[in-house]
C-alpha cells in the first residue's frame, strides 16, 4: 500500500483521505493526521519546515490541495 501525504492549505479541505494517508495543514505547519495506525515518522502537531521535508520524503505520493 503507497503512503500519501496531503499537504492542505490553510482556506482548503481535504477530500475524504484513506485511514492509512498522512494529512498536512500549512499556515500553521501541523500535522493533524499520521495514519491508522499511526504510521508517520513524526508526532501529531506541529511541524518545522525541515520535518515537512521530511514527511515528504518519507511518503510514496504527495498531494497538495
Amino acid at each position: 500500500m503507497k503512503t500519501v501525504l496531503h499537504l492542505v492549505r490553510a482556506d482548503a479541505a481535504p477530500a475524504a483521505v484513506a485511514d492509512r494517508d498522512w494529512v498536512v495543514y500549512l499556515q500553521p505547519a501541523r500535522l493533524v493526521r499520521g495514519g491508522a495506525p499511526h504510521t508517520a515518522p513524526l508526532p501529531l502537531g506541529p511541524l518545522s519546515h525541515d520535518q515537512i521535508v521530511d514527511l515528504v520524503f518519507a511518503a510514496d505520493l504527495v498531494v497538495t490541495w
